[in-house]
């Protein structure tokens, strides 16, 4: 067989893909139901992330609420070389947990489990057997990015220079303290990521949020009823006045954003896609949920010209809890992202956790539950979502 007819063999091939895709991915004129997901949620699936989609590779960036927020976070640094902005929704600086001192004695550290609950976040409260320990300092975590750095364990941070960086930390949060967020705004600042690149929004004064995603209102449908901006009560979408996901992503795409939203359902479709493909015997322990989430404008699905953003749900939103308070498909759906990207041929990554034995309540891991490497390229996590990054921008890497 002659190389030029390969050559069209796989044309065909490859063309025949793309119109499939395309054809899943298109949404059902006028129906809202198209992309529901089953309640509970399937732990399992066949479906296989979309690749081909020929996106932007100088456009990935990420976001996310609380432990996703973390993690987002150590993310960008760890792949600094691939992701171009980030927008953080109440986390806080590289390695936190690895930089709080014990305060009951001069010299070792806290754990890394009490850190991540009395000090990184006041989840338990702000003291350590009646004592308080110190807050983090943003030097220290500096000093873990050269040390990861020197390591190889994560890209060169001086890619960040010319990143863009998004802050928001509710005044009336109560999980997250303000010396946490604090450090993070000046973590970035020493990596060189200043001016206008960083935004930390403020709050609305007449509505300070309490730690959730904010919304301007909350349209979709919930077990739960809509949630002041004031409140910290499942499904952790509260309502502001303001959109956090609007806000983030046009700090994060600044040029051409079109800052009226679409309606997501009309013009893109949520999918269910095998996130066990991206991880292997090594990674028993990562933490992750057997299915993932992606949503794809319908001006995307043919390929091209599309950016890709990933955003990490917060402790107690993924998709795949048990229990009356599970927020089942509020963060993927309903969180404001899919209005933004149909707007805005922005294609979004739900990577999910899920609840373990070391991880009950389904956080993201910034405190080292999934090993040691967990802040590094190395992390079982972190290898996962990149593999799914990879795939949607049709990387072999």
């Amino acid at each position: 067989m002659s190389a030029i007819r390969v050559g069209g063999l796989r044309l065909i091939r490859a063309c025949a893909s793309l119109a499939l895709m395309a054809a899943l991915l298109r949404p059902v004129p006028g129906s809202a139901d198209h992309d529901r997901i089953p309640d509970p949620a399937p732990r399992s699936t066949a479906a296989r992330l979309p690749a081909g989609l020929r996106l932007d590779r100088g456009a990935v960036t990420v976001s996310g609420l609380s432990s996703g927020g973390f993690f987002a976070h150590q993310f960008h640094l760890a792949h600094s070389a691939l992701v171009a902005g980030a927008g953080i929704v109440a986390g806080g600086p590289y390695g936190c947990v690895e930089t709080i001192a014990n305060p009951h004695w001069p010299h070792p550290p806290l754990d890394r489990f009490s850190a991540a609950l009395v000090a990184c976040t006041h989840y338990s409260g702000d003291r350590f057997w009646g004592l308080r320990p110190a807050p983090p300092r943003a030097e220290d975590s500096l000093a873990l990015v050269a040390e990861a750095r020197r390591r190889g364990d994560i890209d060169d941070p001086a890619n960040l220079a010319d990143d863009r960086v998004w802050l928001f930390l509710g005044d009336r949060d109560e999980i997250v303290p303000e010396a946490v967020a604090a450090a993070l705004k000046e973590l970035y600042e020493a990596l060189g990521v200043r001016g206008a690149r960083l935004r930390v929004e403020p709050n609305d004064p007449r509505r300070p949020a309490n730690h959730g995603m904010p919304v301007d209102r909350f349209l979709g449908d919930s077990r739960f009823p809509k949630r002041d901006c004031s409140e910290h009560r499942p499904p952790f979408i509260v309502e502001c006045g303001h959109e956090a996901a609007g806000s983030l992503l046009r700090h994060l795409h600044p040029e051409g954003f079109n800052g009226a939203p679409a309606d997501p359902h009309a013009a893109g479709t949520l999918a269910a896609f095998d996130q066990t493909g991206f991880l292997d015997r090594r990674d028993a322990a990562a933490g992750l949920s057997g299915v993932g989430y992606v949503y794809v404008p319908a001006t995307c699905a043919g390929g091209g010209g599309c950016r890709l953003h990933v955003a990490f749900h917060g402790c107690r939103q993924n998709v795949d809890a048990r229990g009356a308070d599970r927020a089942h498909d509020d963060f993927v759906r309903d969180a404001g992202y899919n209005r933004w990207a149909a707007a805005n041929r922005i294609v979004v990554l739900y990577p999910q956790a899920t609840a373990s034995a070391p991880n009950p309540n389904g956080c993201w891991d910034f405190w080292g539950y999934s090993g040691s490497d967990y802040r590094t390229r190395r992390g079982p996590q972190m290898r996962a979502v990149k593999g799914m990054i990879d795939r949607l921008l049709g990387s072999s890497n």
